[in-house]
């Protein structure tokens, strides 16, 4: 059953939450050298405990598996690439799991190989020894960022306090454009650029929990107005007709805001990007993550209207990963990947549900050294199981609670 440590608790304000969070943030600390979990010795319930001791033990698998010494982090099925996207998740479980050497390492390297000089934003692919795609992908860029932030209150470490200010200015100069009356966090450089049919959005993303704490560390830049455009966008990409085809309310991979009419459209340049498919599903986990640390209305106004997953979920006992913008079936197996992202509609809304995909998504975990989920192979279902259960689990905490 799923924990609710980490929940909205009734008479408890959203910074009393976050507050009380920061506290169980104790229970998942490492020690720097990548050791076991420091569990209380209350220990807590069976589950919580067991869910700590695999998130641990799948954290130990991803460095050995997916993390070079070197701090770069390889995807083995596409030939061991690096993408920003990577290092910015390997930094955000680092610090979850309060691992200062890994997180120093993959910092090192990514600051060394993907920041580009004079405040540019993170290139987004490096493959054979060099940057192989300059542009960002803004998702990577602000999940940096918050990693940034979060280690320097927890690692008492001003520097990277300043570091992240630097990404944070990046991030704005190169990937937030103003459109149709509000500021929006777009795609990538290259997707404000866009011209026809206009700026390029994905909303899986918007990350609007992130942008409370950066309005905070970083006031020279409105950074709450984009939590507006985020909610206002979501909504709009999820409930568009796109491409002639009606919606069911799944937010789509990709769309556009057209520069002709400020409405959101297709953009149909990407392949599959009308389908509610392995990018979408984490708008979820990210809306998700929003109502539990801030008690968000609009996040869960979002959720519960998004009723589709639970329906296909009580009907069938199962999610597709892939489905069309109209709910017809894409592709159809299971894969646990898109249960880490889809898991957060359900912790928000159906507690029952949840605890049923959280079973599932621990099925898929393998303990043998080095452990991992599912596909050993698969650098990106090893991410988004782990998210999906630290956020079922209620393990993930927001680390500068002081940023109401």
């Amino acid at each position: 059953m799923s924990s609710a440590s980490a929940q909205a608790q009734p008479g408890l304000t959203a910074r009393a939450q976050r507050v009380a969070s920061a506290a169980l943030a104790s229970t998942l600390v490492l020690a720097a050298c990548g050791g076991a979990v420091s569990v209380p010795a209350s220990g807590g319930s069976p589950a919580t405990s067991r869910l700590r001791t695999v998130l641990e033990a799948a954290w130990a698998g991803y460095r050995q598996l997916f993390i070079q010494p070197d701090g770069r982090v390889v995807d083995p099925t596409r030939g061991g690439v690096t993408t920003s996207e990577g290092q910015s998740y390997a930094l955000l479980r680092a610090v979850w799991m309060g691992d200062q050497a890994t997180f120093d390492t993959v910092w090192r390297w990514t600051a060394s190989h993907l920041e580009g000089g004079g405040g540019s934003p993170f290139a987004s692919l490096w493959s054979n020894g060099r940057i192989a795609d300059h542009d960002s992908a803004t998702d990577a860029d602000s999940d940096i960022a918050l990693a940034l932030l979060f280690a320097a209150r927890r690692f008492d470490d001003p520097a990277l306090h300043e570091e992240a200010l630097t990404v944070l200015n990046a991030l704005w100069q190169d990937d937030v454009t103003a459109i149709a009356g509000m500021n929006v966090l777009t795609a990538g450089n290259w997707a404000t650029r866009q011209a026809t049919p206009g700026p390029v959005i994905n909303p899986s993303y918007f990350a609007p929990y992130a942008y409370r704490t950066f309005a905070v560390e970083d006031p020279a830049h409105p950074w709450s107005s984009l939590i507006d455009s985020s909610y206002r966008l979501v909504g709009e990409c999820s409930n568009a007709v796109l491409d002639g085809t009606r919606a069911v309310g799944l937010p789509p991979n990709w769309c556009a805001i057209s520069r002709a009419t400020g409405r959101v459209v297709s953009f149909p340049t990407i392949a599959n990007a009308d389908d509610y498919g392995y990018d979408a599903f984490r708008v979820m986990w990210r809306v998700a993550l929003d109502a539990l640390w801030n008690d968000e209305p609009r996040a869960r106004a979002y959720l519960e209207g998004s009723t589709f997953l639970r329906t296909q979920w009580s009907n069938h006992h199962r999610l597709d990963p892939v489905y069309a913008h109209d709910g017809s079936v894409v592709s159809s197996f299971d894969d646990p990947t898109i249960y880490g992202g889809d898991i957060g509609n359900f912790v928000v809304t159906d507690p029952s549900g949840a605890a049923q995909i959280e079973q599932l998504l621990l099925a898929s975990f393998h303990p043998s050294s080095p452990a991992y989920f599912g596909d050993p192979q698969n650098y990106y279902e090893q991410n988004w199981v782990w998210f999906g259960l630290a956020l079922a689990s209620g393990l993930l905490v927001d680390l500068d609670p002081g940023s109401a």
